[in-house]
């Protein structure tokens, strides 16, 4: 007798289904969801594609979409069946065909026990049994997806063998799905071939090859699948069960259901129609107290499992192999990284706090020039309209400038009426401080005056050596007209092309003026965010090119913000960038736009950068942002042609504001408001100490060398975003929750051989970035986050909120040095190895 006993979840999801099954058997069948079957207790036997596979405790088994399966249960069995719906995962991973391997009876993988212990977590929110959970239920069942996409997933790039191979899979995939939709009308062979456009004898070949199964019997056991069903929980007449199913006629129902069950069709039925009612009853309450019992073990199993998923760490793997470094062609390292730093608004620079923190950053870090905007705003009180004509009044410019040059910061000044915004989340912002509006011509002679000024003052070679960014809220002429919810591609509307000309002949007037007095500064604008991108930016540049003036160089401002994600059922409700390489990709798109239109050797700086512009984001606090900077810093050495990257922002003191009272906002800054260096700080500290000459880069490090013989290795264990991340608005996460929301907590095992180095003895120094050290984030929790903090615990705070040190030497006599660490998630370590005695080397 075939057991029935599956109790699926009561919380509603269309893109997961849980089942809870115990003493449960079933027919070989196939369906277009993919499966997840995880063994609790007893044993389960399983039939996929003809493979016989024997289940224990722990084992899990993915089974994946139009496979046939079947399974059967031991009496005392408990175990798990996780269905995933193929058009809503495969929309949400992005990907057409999806192919899982994930098997670990046979194939044991490092991941497995990350698997589980997500799969309970999924399984303890599952337990709660109410729509109450829904967000924690998708929350769980997204980390989960995301686990099986990282290390599962066949990647749509990857080559099945050969092309051959992966163009069969394709093919075969499209034609069960056919099948599935079809199969209660006639479908033979032939027809199928003919859809595909591919011989019958070849369409067989491959069909038996990739299923284990002959056309016909795989159409035969998908018509059984569905008409056992009828005829179990119908009335329906067996004649008109075998036709709507798809059988010719009743003989062939009758040969194939016998060829399963060793029954006839009406035998099969008259004996599930032998239980008398009392049987019923009986077999109900059975049903009820086997169900109660299957989640009164599982409750227990999670409850036992969950002091121990706390406890115990992951199995790690070395994700990353022994590398071998040799020091021989070697390249030029420009730091574009520290060439610009955004300080803030004008009147900002004038607090004393401020300017205590940018002495400490340049004396630390050192940076060349400093982004600032609102130097003619109406709180520097510049202008003197007292009397018939206008005065200029250039006190607190001269106050804001004098700091900058006496502590070797050159300016970066933005012009125009931007106000000050502090942005809390996307979509709401406090407007600060705004700039009254002035005509061109206003603004011209305000130039005019305040550069004839700085050139008195300061003199005319420093003046020249200065960048100019004209910016204007008039850039983005498009509008999105509508967008078909069925289809995600959008209907864009270009408007006419004149829609630029009030920008450009705002920047036309600026740049004229200022190339009259100073004719090497450097005039460009136009501050791009990235919602112009592809034919709207080819658009703009392509009409920049017609005019009379044009920029010295292209501005942009990169951040991971995708404006239209919501392609599935999912509630996404963030923002943010599924896409790790996201400032890569924009900034080759740039580049090839650039390209396209003819201003190939242009100039682009981009001068703000930062994971979000929001500062509200305890993601700002934390160990992440470090790892974060990192990453992009050097996956964008040389590779785009970058001149510099501004980072955004010097200090948390810009975002200040009435509801920042902790000693933590969120903001963006390096530093708090307090003063303490956050992780994004030594980032950049760590960054300072590489050497001059490129010698290496991987994946998740980069090696360089100073002059002499001292070596720099720089590395990191970046983690991005799970999906679960995306289903709550950015910056929603609580402070004790900045970790709960990354693809993995592995740490990863880093071992790099450097060969070609001189021998000698070697200093090595080792400095560790990461949760335990450099954190404020995690030592602010640890001394119980509270509100009001006293100056000598914030004192306290700033003298334990730093990496990591120690210092050893090792001897080298076969021209080689072997470096070997465990990176937590989030970290970022640098060694630095310098020569102390022995042979010159000019390698």
């Amino acid at each position: 007798m075939l057991g029935t006993h599956g109790f699926q979840s009561s919380i509603g999801s269309k893109l997961v289904t849980i089942s809870i099954m115990n003493n449960k058997s079933n027919l070989d069948h196939a369906h277009r969801d993919i499966e997840l079957i995880y063994m609790i207790k007893g044993n389960l036997q399983v039939k996929v594609n003809n493979e016989i596979l024997h289940m224990n405790s722990s084992d899990i088994l993915l089974v994946n979409s139009n496979e046939f399966h079947s399974f059967q249960s031991d009496k005392d069995s408990l175990f798990v069946v996780i269905h995933f719906d193929y058009s809503e995962l495969s929309a949400l991973l992005v990907q057409k065909n999806l192919i899982f391997t994930c098997n670990s009876i046979e194939h044991a993988s490092p991941y497995d026990q990350e698997l589980r212990y997500v799969i309970e977590e999924l399984l303890t929110i599952y337990m709660k049994r109410n729509n109450n959970v829904l967000v924690e239920f998708l929350e769980k069942a997204l980390k989960l997806i995301s686990i099986l996409k990282i290390n599962y997933l066949m990647s749509r790039n990857l080559e099945i063998g050969n092309s051959t191979v992966k163009n069969q899979n394709e093919r075969l995939t499209d034609i069960i799905d056919y099948i599935q939709s079809n199969y209660h009308d006639t479908v033979t062979l032939e027809e199928v071939a003919r859809l595909h456009y591919i011989s019958v004898p070849y369409l067989s070949k491959i069909f038996k090859k990739q299923t284990g199964k002959t056309f016909s019997q795989y159409l035969g056991e998908i018509r059984l699948a569905y008409a056992v069903h009828e005829l179990e929980n119908t009335d329906k007449p067996i004649t008109r069960i075998a036709l709507d199913n798809g059988f010719p006629y009743l003989a062939a129902f009758n040969r194939v259901f016998y060829e399963y069950y060793h029954l006839k069709p009406v035998e099969y039925r008259k004996k599930m129609a032998k239980l008398t009612k009392d049987e019923e009853e009986d077999t109900a309450e059975s049903h009820y107290q086997e169900e109660n019992q299957a989640l009164l073990e599982l409750e227990r199993y999670l409850s036992s499992t969950t002091t121990n998923r706390n406890q115990t760490s992951l199995e790690t793997l070395d994700i990353v192999e022994s590398q071998v470094v040799r020091i021989k062609n070697v390249e030029s390292l420009t730091k574009y990284w520290s060439k610009l730093i955004n300080i803030g608004y004008a009147k900002d620079i004038l607090n004393s706090d401020l300017q205590e923190q940018i002495s400490t950053l340049q004396n630390e870090i050192g940076f060349t020039y400093a982004r600032f905007w609102g130097l003619f705003g109406d709180d520097m009180h510049i202008e003197d309209e007292s009397e018939s004509m206008i005065r200029y009044n250039f006190s607190n410019t001269n106050k804001l400038l004098d700091f900058l040059i006496k502590n070797r910061l050159k300016p970066f000044i933005e012009l125009g009426p931007k106000p000050k915004i502090i942005s809390k989340t996307l979509g709401e912002i406090y407007i600060i401080q705004t700039i009254s509006e002035k005509s061109l011509e206003e603004w011209k002679n305000l130039t005019k005056a305040f550069l004839l000024h700085c050139i008195e003052r300061y003199g005319f070679e420093e003046v020249e050596s200065w960048y100019f960014e004209i910016w204007s809220e008039h850039i983005d002429p498009f509008t999105d007209e509508t967008q078909d919810r069925n289809n995600s591609s959008k209907n864009i509307k270009y408007q006419e092309p004149s829609q630029f000309e009030e920008y450009f002949k705002i920047f036309t007037g600026f740049k004229t003026i200022i190339k009259e007095i100073v004719p090497s500064a450097k005039v460009g604008g136009c501050g791009l965010s990235m919602e112009l991108e592809g034919d709207k930016l080819d658009l703009l540049l392509g009409q920049w090119k017609l005019e009379e003036v044009q920029p010295d160089f292209l501005s942009v401002y990169l951040y991971p913000i995708e404006i239209d994600r919501d392609k599935t059922q999912v509630p996404i409700k963030n923002l943010q960038s599924a896409n790790p390489n996201y400032i890569a990709n924009k900034l080759n798109q740039i580049r090839k736009s650039l390209k396209r239109t003819g201003y190939e050797d242009l100039e682009l700086n981009v001068t703000e950068w930062n994971i979000t512009p929001v500062n509200r984001d305890y993601l700002h606090d934390s160990c992440f942002k470090a790892t974060y900077m990192v990453k992009n810093i050097i996956e964008n050495l040389s590779e785009n042609k970058v001149n510099m990257v501004g980072y955004w922002l010097c200090s948390d003191i810009f975002s200040d504001f009435r509801d920042t009272k902790n000693l933590l906002h969120g903001g963006a800054g390096l530093l708090t408001k307090s003063g303490i260096k956050k992780p994004s700080y030594h980032a950049f500290a760590l960054l300072k100490q590489l050497g001059e000459i490129l010698v290496a880069k991987g994946d998740n490090y980069l090696v360089t060398k100073k002059s002499g013989d001292r070596y720099q290795v720089l590395c990191f264990n970046y983690k991005h975003f799970n999906f679960s991340y995306y289903l709550h608005p950015e910056g929603s996460t609580g402070i004790n929750e900045q970790y709960d929301i990354f693809e993995n907590n592995e740490p990863v095992n880093l071992s790099l051989e450097i060969q070609g180095i001189a021998n000698g003895k070697y200093r090595i120094k080792e400095l560790k970035l990461n949760r335990d050290h450099g954190s404020i984030l995690d030592e602010w929790l640890k001394f119980g986050a509270v509100n009001e903090m006293k100056p000598d615990e914030v004192e306290y705070l700033k003298q334990i909120c730093v990496p990591y040190m120690k210092v050893e030497y090792e001897s080298v006599d076969n021209h080689s040095i072997f470096l070997k660490g465990r990176l937590q998630p989030h970290e970022v370590r640098l060694y630095e190895l310098n020569l102390l005695l022995g042979e010159s080397n000019s390698y």
